[in-house]
């Protein structure tokens, strides 16, 4: 999204997460959601951000990673604060 063509990203983004689910990468899934997560926070639509990220949380779970998934719920009060 660097060249500000957000609706090619969004589409980008979507595809990943698709390409990756359909495919049963967990770990791909999660770190899809969650760049969407930062780009759709980074362009200002913080509640769509907030639906990312928790899908990435789901994914970071499913996946073992615990840790990781834990890190994300720091965004998830973004939707509280609006």
């Amino acid at each position: 999204f660097c060249e500000r063509n957000f609706d090619a990203a969004e589409r980008l983004y979507d595809a990943a997460i698709l390409s990756a689910k359909t495919h049963k990468f967990v770990n791909e899934q999660a770190l899809s959601n969650e760049l969407a997560g930062h780009f759709y926070l980074d362009t200002g639509r913080k509640i769509k951000s907030v639906n990312y990220f928790m899908r990435a949380f789901e994914n970071y779970t499913e996946w073992g990673a615990v840790a990781k998934a834990a890190s994300l719920t720091k965004y998830f009060e973004i939707g509280d604060a609006i």
